[in-house]
């Protein structure tokens, strides 16, 4: 298996467009790593210049320690799963996968060997016979992973092979996709703008914006201790809210806004005393928000009169779409509380899990 380090990898396009810019990214030997962020900010253009498929405009790859910049796709020693499968449609499902290793000159032996293997693994085996446009999407996209085992890379290359897929779908594949890193114990780098994946599948994840790295972390870590309010609103669904306000000071350290004051509680007060009389933006999650009625302990001055706006019954859960001064926020209640639409709610904020950044720059006060 490998390691792949990337060190200062930028890539800047002919209209001087900087799609990458000086990304640092360290993946472990049989790591799953997924990058995720919103359409161009680079995360594809990244995986391209991994596989080969891309010039690098500046820094280095490293695969197992090789330098690879100058080195051909198909000596890289990879497998790229891309997101319209790139099946052969004239070739049986047998041919496709077993295409890369006939051009490869394996003895036919080996070949059929390793096509089986992966059928098996992939529950493929029934198919083998059949031409691409006999079979379903999620079918087709097993095949293209099927293709990549047989090759038995060093790294695993995917570039969003699940958007063509149906919800249900999407889900079922992703956890088969996992459970093959598993099976397998290889090298896996992941692309999606899809959030949800990335949280269920990566072991860290990188999170990316307009060419550049803003976080790398596990999953846990980065929703509970986010660096930047763009990586705060990024991960999560439903979003984090975002309320922007200023640190006051009044028997304690408080959160105010023209509808809320809301106090800082005592362990958290001594890193926000320093932005006292600043513009700050306030961060909760959605399930940080409950019903001030219900709540174990109600607690007046970390609670705010809100007005329900919109509910959505989720079966085991609701959402609630509130107003409060101008802001808009949503609270993941239980099933136990009732808002009614247009009717004045008190809402209590869990202040301990709560996130401050900085108004100006963004960044988070830790």
């Amino acid at each position: 298996m490998a390691s792949v380090q990337l060190d200062k990898v930028s890539k800047i396009f002919d209209n001087q467009v900087r799609a990458v810019d000086a990304v640092d990214i360290d993946i472990r030997d049989k790591e799953f790593i997924v990058l995720v962020g919103p359409s161009g900010c680079g995360k594809s253009t990244t995986l391209r210049m991994i596989a080969g498929l891309e010039e690098i405009s500046a820094g280095e790859i490293r695969i197992d320690d090789r330098v690879v910049n100058q080195v051909p796709p198909k000596d890289r020693d990879i497998a790229m799963v891309f997101q319209n499968y790139a099946l052969y449609p004239h070739m049986t499902v047998f041919e496709n996968m077993a295409f890369g290793l006939k051009l490869r000159k394996y003895p036919k032996d080996e070949i059929e060997q390793r096509v089986k293997e992966a059928a098996d693994i992939l529950s493929i085996e029934g198919l083998l016979d059949r031409k691409p446009k006999q079979l379903s999407g999620g079918q087709r996209q097993r095949v293209a992973v099927g293709r990549a085992i047989v090759r038995k890379p060093k790294v695993f290359l995917f570039d969003e092979p699940l958007s063509n897929l149906d919800a249900k779908l999407r889900v079922q594949m992703r956890t088969e996709i996992s459970k093959l890193h598993t099976r397998l114990e290889t090298t896996m780098i992941y692309v999606t703008h899809d959030q949800t994946e990335a949280m269920t599948m990566g072991d860290r994840i990188v999170v990316m914006k307009d060419g550049k790295v803003q976080q790398i972390d596990t999953p846990m870590n980065l929703y509970d201790a986010p660096v930047n309010k763009f990586v705060a609103g990024f991960i999560g669904s439903p979003a984090m809210n975002f309320i922007n306000g200023e640190i006051v000071r009044d028997e304690g350290l408080f959160f105010r806004t023209a509808g809320m004051k809301l106090r800082i509680p005592d362990s958290r007060s001594g890193l926000l005393a320093a932005h006292t009389g600043r513009p700050v933006v306030l961060g909760i999650r959605p399930e940080d928000l409950s019903e001030y009625d219900l709540a174990p302990a109600q607690i007046p001055e970390m609670s705010a009169l809100c007005r329900v706006e919109v509910v959505e019954p989720m079966g085991n859960e609701i959402f609630v779409y509130l107003a409060n001064g101008g802001e808009s926020l949503v609270a993941r209640m239980n099933v136990q509380s009732r808002p009614s639409v247009r009717a004045d709610y008190r809402v209590q904020f869990d202040m301990n899990k709560a996130h401050f950044f900085m108004a100006e720059s963004e960044e988070a006060i830790h």
